[in-house]
């Protein structure tokens, strides 16, 4: 295939609009498409499957960066590499640049104070993943504009140009064919530029009265966002999905300067650390188990001594804020990022997403040249587009929790809140990990439900108490966490984890700590009444409980932790009979990589639930018509145990006539964020060697020096015996026998 260079676009350049840099269009060879089968056409052919196509980021090398001291900043502004993106000392010019911006904004703020109060500032590992993206725009665009050329052969030699210029509509539309009066606008993005779509509904509806029309077709990578769908319904523009997937080429270093492009500036100022070994975790790998680099700040299911590629679950849990209010600032800098780019319809994130329901449903044991680990989250997509928040924590705890469930035993999986046991509360290990902690706070939630449900003033909660039997009208009763049986798809070498749902149990028990109003438990009380009581609660209240523990949202992180749980295993019983990525982790017991990020012990957790057992968490007083006051009492405490796992495995068959699109969501999410009916799925990849290396393509067999001495073997071969052959048939000729 032949690259020839345009001549350039037709016309001069309108106003404010520069004239880009035309994309090379190659010649093909062979009969044009029928343009009625083009994307536009009568007989529009189907695009077919989604292709990838490769773009260049110049700044992907810098992820993972630690912040830049002050004069690490204050050195970059003198030097000229910061006027060349992808180079340090440009993104530190581009963060000085922010947060001086940031700071007027507020000084303004505090000399009139009536305005709204700005924002806060991102900090630098925030704004860094928002920045880097952008960087790499002007190269998706152009990127997206050749796969389409290629795949749907528009060659120069079929008249199609690129870059052409409408002087009437003060645009340069990226694909055109002037004979046939087609123009294409390219957008590997699901946005679009309102200024440009202006534009275009001035150019097509002054083409409307005309006898031979041209036409404008807007083409996506990807479906279109909702408001750009109906931006252009109302212009009158028709689009076509060429479905297509980006994957950013990490160049692994920064840009040559043009005045010294040896890379040996001496003003240079870029880290000496090294840059990721073609994307992903940083050369050396993560430390102390901190916030990573690499494809996203984030390190998920990550062994040690292993690289974290780029996919989608990592950058886009990176892109989400800590808060709302840090996701909303986010969605600003990405916009205004964007728009300096030249491509304001590139400003896309997560939207739309509820992380707290971020939960671990598939994983993979992969071999890319190294062992690793295919994986996927799961989240609920909200009804609104509002910018998406909590994805860090919510990932970090469903990976570091799946490691634990991993490196301890599974007897270390109980927690105990009895007011007679503050010696029984939890392991010692485990009592050092956020899943320990999500096990004892959601064993005291337990207790909260219980009161919300029981509450006299409430319609359920006098109907309880009023079906109470017995003097006192008294519960007292053990009542636990335990799995439920859990639904997924064990294949070859993936889990699919379809359903992880949790069960409480509950039994009558008479503990001796004396409680409210100073009783201990309901010892006293009448054995029928008891039974009564207890029968009583089952059927009205633990129903409640247990609905609660599978939905709340205060009980979303045992849910999160629970699914890992159910993955670990998965990998726990894997590992008994052959090598896997986390092998070596099991049952060591060593969890300090994955220690708790947030500070507690387990005996203020117990503090805080032997203080509500004594003081209870209401108090309500009756009065009888004798003037009575009659107490009612309730007693309830527990545990969460995570030792045993059941397990319900469906076929093949039941899961390809249950789940069809779940092994292609759950696959196409390591790419990109995927879906299937209201679920998110984003997916993320490890591997135990450098990326450049795992998934480097092939090198041709020309390119070894073995291919071409095994080569000459049966050429030189061949030689020789023709060599024989000859010298035998001369040799017996009448010729040859003559001299």
């Amino acid at each position: 295939m032949t690259l020839v260079a345009l001549c350039g676009p037709l016309g001069w350049a309108g106003p404010g609009v520069a004239a880009p840099k035309p994309v090379p269009l190659p010649s093909f060879e062979g009969p044009a498409p029928d343009p009625e089968t083009l994307p536009g056409g009568s007989r529009q052919a189907r695009m077919g499957p989604r292709q990838t196509y490769e773009y260049r980021n110049p700044s992907e090398w810098l992820r993972g960066r630690a912040e830049p001291k002050s004069h690490e900043v204050a050195a970059a502004m003198l030097n000229r590499r910061a006027k060349i993106p992808g180079t340090w000392e440009h993104a530190l010019r581009r963060w000085q640049d922010y947060q001086l911006d940031k700071a007027e904004k507020l000084d303004k703020f505090l000399r009139n104070p009536g305005s709204k109060r700005p924002s806060k500032a991102l900090p630098w590992h925030k704004w860094l993943v928002k920045f880097l993206p952008t960087q790499g725009n002007d190269y998706q665009g152009k990127a997206y504009v050749r796969h389409l050329v290629d795949r749907l052969r528009l060659g120069a030699n079929h008249g199609w140009q690129t870059e052409l210029q409408v002087p009437e509509a003060d645009r340069f539309y990226d694909l055109a064919n002037v004979e046939l009066g087609l123009f294409y606008e390219a957008k590997s993005g699901s946005g679009i530029d309102p200024k440009e779509l202006a534009r275009d509904k001035a150019f097509v509806e002054a083409e409307r009265g005309k006898p031979n029309p041209r036409r404008l077709v807007y083409i996506f990578a990807v479906q279109p966002s909702g408001n750009a769908k109906k931006l252009l319904a109302e212009a009158g523009i028709p689009y076509v999905v060429v479905p297509a997937l980006k994957k950013v080429i990490n160049t692994g270093g920064p840009p040559a300067d043009p005045q010294d492009p040896s890379g040996t500036d001496p003003e240079g100022t870029d880290p000496d650390d090294g840059g990721p070994d073609g994307g992903g975790t940083p050369k050396g790998g993560p430390q102390d188990g901190g916030l990573q680099g690499g494809a996203a700040a984030d390190d998920l299911l990550r062994a040690p001594d292993q690289y974290q590629a780029p996919a989608a679950a990592p950058a886009e849990i990176a892109e989400s804020g800590d808060t709302r209010e840090q996701a909303a600032e986010m969605r600003e800098v990405g916009r205004q990022l964007a728009a300096e780019s030249g491509h304001p319809e590139l400003a896309e994130d997560l939207g739309g997403v509820d992380f707290s329901t971020l939960e671990l449903r598939y994983v993979s044991d992969t071999y890319h040249n190294g062992s690793g680990v295919q994986y996927a989250f799961k989240a609920d997509a909200l009804t609104t587009d509002e910018p998406s928040f909590g994805g860090p924590r919510a990932a970090r705890l469903a990976s570091d929790s799946f490691f634990v469930w991993l490196a301890l035993p599974p007897s270390a999986f109980t927690v105990n809140l009895n007011p007679d046991e503050p010696d029984r509360i939890i392991d010692e290990k485990f009592g050092r990990t956020d899943a320990g902690r999500v096990l004892l706070e959601a064993d005291l939630a337990m207790k909260k439900s219980v009161a919300k449900f029981i509450h006299p003033n409430t319609p359920g909660g006098k109907k309880f108490w009023d079906s109470l039997r017995g003097e006192a009208k008294c519960v007292s009763m053990r009542q636990w966490i335990v799995p439920d049986t859990a639904t997924v798809r064990d294949g070859d070498d993936e889990l699919f984890i379809l359903d992880a749902p949790l069960l409480v149990k509950m039994e009558s028990e008479v503990i001796k700590t004396p409680g409210v109003g100073g009783g201990k438990g309901c010892g006293q009380q009448d054995e029928a009444s008891t039974r009564h009581n207890e029968s009583l609660y089952r059927t009205t209240i633990l129903p409640q409980i247990q609905k609660a523990v599978n939905s709340a949202p205060e009980y979303a992180d045992l849910r999160r932790v629970y699914a890992s749980r159910v993955a670990a295993e998965w990998f726990r019983k894997r590992s008994a009979t052959k090598h896997t990525v986390y092998s070596d982790l099991i049952g060591k017991g060593e969890i300090s990589r994955w220690a708790s990020r947030e500070k507690w012990t387990p005996r203020e957790v117990f503090d805080r639930y032997v203080q509500s057992y004594k003081n209870g968490e209401f108090k309500v007083k009756r009065t009888t018509t004798k003037g009575k006051v009659i107490y009612a009492r309730t007693y309830i405490y527990g545990g969460v145990d995570f030792s045993q796992i059941n397990q319900k495995r469906l076929s093949a068959t039941e899961f390809t006539r249950d789940h069809p699109a779940l092994t292609a969501t759950a696959r196409n999410a390591l790419h990109e964020p995927s879906g299937e009916g209201r679920d998110v799925w984003l997916g993320g990849q490890t591997t135990a060697v450098p990326l450049a290396e795992a998934f480097a393509s092939p090198d041709p067999a020309t390119s070894k020096p073995l291919f071409y001495v095994l080569g000459a073997v049966p050429l030189t071969a061949w030689l020789v015996m023709g060599g024989m052959l000859l010298w035998r048939r001369r040799a017996n000729s009448p010729t040859g026998a003559g001299r």
